[in-house]
């Protein structure tokens, strides 16, 4: 019966949930005439669970497979100066029982127990909700909204797609201007993304909503800078504050503060300026991390300066960290992160190893590239370097002493009609300060080919490497890997994609299995669950809908965007992914 009702409920949401065009509501209520965009996102997998985990002797050797659903829906409308915008996701399980010794098992849970759903494995939330209306000098934003200071180092809630993470501020927020001077406000409670879209949903849990309440107050044109003061304060929520109504927040001790300035600079001498700086001021015991101290105070700098001489753009990056990090104690279960300077990184290979950097709390660093336009644009070439002292040893570093870091890359883009090469390759050393404990050591590539087969169809070439040597690091010693990430994709016009992946590593860290068997030399011929195939079509029927098919396996690791990283499970199985605007 359970099951039945979560396909039923799947059933309805999905007929409800069929997109439809962009309309204007009639009538002479207030919001005739407003226009009305629907957005649809609906993803079906078949999660093949490993053999490993499956259950021994069990007749059915397939019985902790399951398929997952979710669909996403975003409503908004906008008259004038009116917003409004609604999202509700749905997610559900399928085939997720089995019956043992005459006993109805689950297999695991969608949600856990503080959450309310007439169904056992399906579940539906309001999870964004928002209206903001606009005058001629004033904004007023309220339910969901985010909100970023400078580049991020004291308050950084934004929405952040490409790894999954969705953390808006509930609240109220408002702009309001008056010639030069703008003055922004925003103060709420946190609201978490509960369904993820393209990750599996287990175990949902109750959103432990922190108080954030935030400023910011910017004087533009005063000669060729704008200048900005922001100040943030945080409340953050214990396990013991998720059974108390969560305006309580507001009534308790402030675990942070932090106060900042920024300014940019354009076109002075050529060049284009700007450096923001930091102070924080901790009161939390568990960010503070130290029962002999009442309060802590950490700060962050960051700088940033480029250069167009001829045809070259030259770029320098300069920050400074400490104790900026801790902001994030209490979010590390939650996968997302509050606030974060520039990383300075390459984050397309970001390793277990260069995750810890990006996340010290004691952290120097220098980036200086040189791109260079030549033909008219068709090639540019780039080198870059940079330069980091980390003297932080605890947290997820693995060394026990400081390091001093080196990363060179290279690469070009090269373009000439429809065809298109882009190259990056590097090196980097992380050279530990006490010679002893010797240097982790990364040599990467990654290159992506374009060129045209026929007038109508393109042939794309995607490879992506990375060899991996530890230092030292005594008890927690790791082994050197090798990862690949590659992919074949044949464009049939504008319309379909066919593409092939193949992913390897054997990184014994990662928390995945691959579903391609081979014989590893080093293995002394046994089989290893190291390799990863998958194939995937894509059809895009209009410019506006995507429809994905995809059946394969790809790893586990660490993925990172925009100065967040998460670790992200690996997948073996099926899905179909429908997306499309209306």
């Amino acid at each position: 019966m359970h099951r039945r009702a979560a396909i039923a409920s799947a059933v309805l949401l999905g007929l409800a949930a069929r997109p439809s065009h962009a309309f204007e509501l009639w009538g002479t209520g207030p919001l005739s005439g407003s226009t009305v965009q629907v957005t649809t996102n609906f993803d079906f997998r078949y999660h093949r669970v490993p053999q490993s985990q499956q259950l021994p002797d069990f007749p059915d050797l397939r019985v902790k497979d399951y398929f997952e659903e979710v669909f996403r829906n975003n409503l908004l409308l906008t008259k004038e100066g009116l917003v409004i915008g609604v999202q509700v996701d749905q997610a559900a399980y399928f085939a997720n029982r089995y019956r043992l010794d005459g006993v109805l098992e689950d297999e695991r849970y969608l949600y856990d127990e503080n959450w309310q759903s007439p169904f056992d494995h399906a579940l539906v939330r309001m999870e964004k909700l928002y209206l903001t209306k606009r005058w001629d000098n004033v904004e007023l934003g309220l339910g969901d909204n985010y909100a970023s200071y400078g580049r991020g180092l004291a308050l950084n809630a934004i929405k952040n797609t490409a790894i999954d993470i969705d953390t808006s501020i509930k609240g109220v927020t408002f702009t309001a201007s008056a010639g030069d001077f703008e003055v922004s406000g925003i103060t709420g409670l946190t609201n978490t993304q509960d369904v993820s879209m393209f990750n599996p949903n287990v175990e949902i849990t109750e959103d432990p909503a922190h108080m954030i309440t935030g400023m910011r107050l910017a004087h533009y044109a005063v000669g060729p800078a704008q200048l900005g003061l922001h100040g943030v304060v945080y409340r953050f929520a214990r396990a013991e504050d998720v059974e108390l109504p969560k305006l309580s927040r507001y009534g308790d001790d402030i675990d942070l503060r932090v106060v900042g300035a920024t300014a940019e600079v354009l076109g002075v001498a050529g060049i284009d300026w700007y450096i923001e700086g930091d102070l924080f001021d901790y009161h939390g015991e568990e960010m503070i991390g130290d029962e002999s101290l009442e309060r802590l105070t950490g700060y962050g700098v960051y700088t940033s300066a480029t250069a167009y001489p001829g045809n070259a753009t030259i770029q320098f990056e300069a920050k400074r960290t400490k104790d900026t990090e801790r902001i994030n104690t209490f979010l590390g279960a939650e996968n997302w992160e509050a606030a974060a300077a520039p990383t300075l990184e390459y984050e397309l290979v970001i390793t277990e190893d260069a995750s810890a950097t990006v996340n010290s709390n004691d952290l120097a660093g220098a980036l200086l590239r040189v791109d260079y336009n030549a033909k008219g644009g068709d090639l540019i070439p780039y080198v870059s370097a940079v330069a980091f002292h980390d003297a932080d040893v605890g947290g997820e570093h693995f060394n026990s002493v400081p390091e001093n870091i080196g990363h060179a890359i290279t690469g070009l883009q090269w373009f000439k009609g429809r065809q298109s090469l882009q190259l990056n390759t590097g090196y980097r050393i992380d050279q530990r300060t006490d010679i002893d404990f010797g240097a982790d050591q990364m040599t990467h590539l990654d290159a992506t080919w374009i060129f045209p087969v026929n007038p109508r169809d393109t042939f794309e070439v995607s490879l992506n490497g990375r060899k991996f040597q530890w230092g030292n690091n005594g008890i927690l010693q790791q082994e050197d890997f090798l990862e690949m990430n590659n992919a074949l994709a044949y464009h049939v016009g504008s319309e379909w994609v066919f593409i092939l992946y193949q992913d390897f590593t054997n990184n014994p860290i990662i928390q995945s299995e691959g579903n391609l068997k081979f014989i590893d030399p080093a293995s002394y011929g046994q089989d290893e669950d190291s390799l990863y195939g998958a194939a995937e079509v894509i059809f895009h029927p209009k410019p506006a809908s995507t429809l994905r098919l995809f059946y394969g396996a790809y790893k586990a690791g660490i993925r990172c965007a925009g100065g967040q990283c998460r670790s992200l499970p690996g997948f073996e199985g099926g899905r179909v992914t429908w997306q499309t605007t209306f």
